[in-house]
């Protein structure tokens, strides 16, 4: 079940993404990846220390 909410939350995000390139153009889309990529590491992260 896992499985199947990780392939929706992927397919998900590749639509929200390209809807950004839509709507605000490809480079604003780039900048807003790179952000997301940023702060899902900085809560990875930040997550694991809380449990160690």
């Amino acid at each position: 079940m896992q499985t199947l909410g990780a392939i929706v939350t992927a397919m998900a995000g590749i639509f929200f993404f390209f809807a950004i390139i839509g709507v605000f153009g490809l480079g604003t889309a780039i900048g807003a990846l790179a952000l997301f990529v940023v702060v899902a590491v900085g809560v990875i992260a930040r997550t694991g220390r809380q449990q160690a």
